[in-house]
């Protein structure tokens, strides 16, 4: 009994030890996790721009998706075009978050629930832009069931209900017997003058050798189109969820071809079947894709159509929106 005690005694100083290192690194964790938290999660981002008029000066539409792994700081951006890519040096200092893109730089401060800040980039030359974050949607768990309403026919007799996306540009469509074609790189990217929420999309189109295109579900998720038959897969494949889903198999047929797809967006989740072949399922849209419309995710939009990276032509454009 006497030994017990004594060995009680011993180990208390040990316990002590062992319970305020535990809350030391309690309060740390509690601390970090307190000073990143106004960063965390998914974020909708304007880059203002310049000028506000011409194309490559234009406002950009980005998005931002920052997290904690195993208690470090991970990240990736859709910097305005091309795919998603992982970013790199991020840290939060004096309450300011910063980080890289390859030599482009970021940074931001909390204020309430935006994000404002600067970013640096060679493309932009020696000017600095301001950039404002929002966070995306809370979107549901499940897509809620939706039924189909009535369909609407976008191939009119010309195209007078479509707008284009870049001003000063002319617009390089035209629909000649049914078909609404481009008129190859001199084309502008156009989109409808109705938006959309939910919806099923039937569409029938060929692309030239080595054209490319694509189509924006509600002018901001792209979903590839092009001359991809016989090419390895990535996130730039055709029936790709541009930089995000890769579809699994290669479901092209040779350029020059008609080919088919249907594509139903319900939240954010997306299903694309190409000729037959289901290649997205129910797959989750983390965010927009390059080149889009705008970044207001819970706002309904158009369908925008891609013109200026080769020739292509759609005869076939059905869109169905679910209620």
């Amino acid at each position: 009994m006497k030994d017990n005690k004594k060995k009680g005694k011993l180990m208390r100083p040990y316990i002590y030890a062992s319970l305020l290192l535990t809350a030391v690194l309690a309060t740390a964790f509690t601390g970090r996790t307190t000073l990143e938290k106004p960063f965390l999660g998914r974020w909708d981002i304007d880059v203002l721009s310049s000028s506000g008029v011409d194309y490559i000066n234009r406002a950009r539409f980005c998005w931002l998706e920052l997290k904690l792994e195993n208690g470090t700081l991970m990240g990736r951006i859709q910097p305005g075009e091309g795919a998603t890519v992982d970013v790199t040096e991020i840290k939060i200092e004096n309450g300011e978050l910063s980080f890289k893109q390859g030599k482009t730089i970021w940074k931001a401060t909390a204020r309430g629930k935006r994000l404002e800040g600067t970013v640096n980039s060679p493309i932009f030359g020696k000017e600095t832009r301001s950039w404002t974050g929002v966070r995306g949607p809370v979107w549901p768990a499940k897509p809620p069931i939706r039924k189909p309403g009535k369909p609407i026919n976008l191939i009119g007799k010309d195209v007078s209900d479509w707008l284009v996306q870049k001003p000063g540009i002319t617009i390089g469509w035209f629909v000649k017997d049914g078909i609404l074609m481009n008129q190859g790189k001199e084309a502008n990217n156009i989109y409808t003058k109705q938006k959309f929420q939910d919806f099923k999309l039937e569409a029938e189109f060929k692309v030239d050798p080595k054209s490319n295109s694509g189509i924006y579900l509600r002018g901001r998720y792209e979903i590839q189109v092009m001359d991809g038959y016989g090419e390895q897969l990535n996130v730039h494949s055709m029936g790709a969820l541009y930089g995000y889903i890769v579809p699994p198999v290669d479901a092209c047929k040779p350029a020059s071809e008609w080919q088919t797809y249907e594509i139903t967006l319900i939240a954010n989740r997306v299903t694309v079947i190409l000729n037959g072949t289901r290649l997205i399922d129910n797959g989750e849209v983390p965010g927009i894709t390059g080149g889009v419309l705008d970044a207001r995710e819970n706002k309904p939009g158009p369908l925008m159509i891609q013109g200026d990276h080769g020739t292509v032509q759609w005869r076939k454009l059905i869109i169905t929106p679910l209620i």
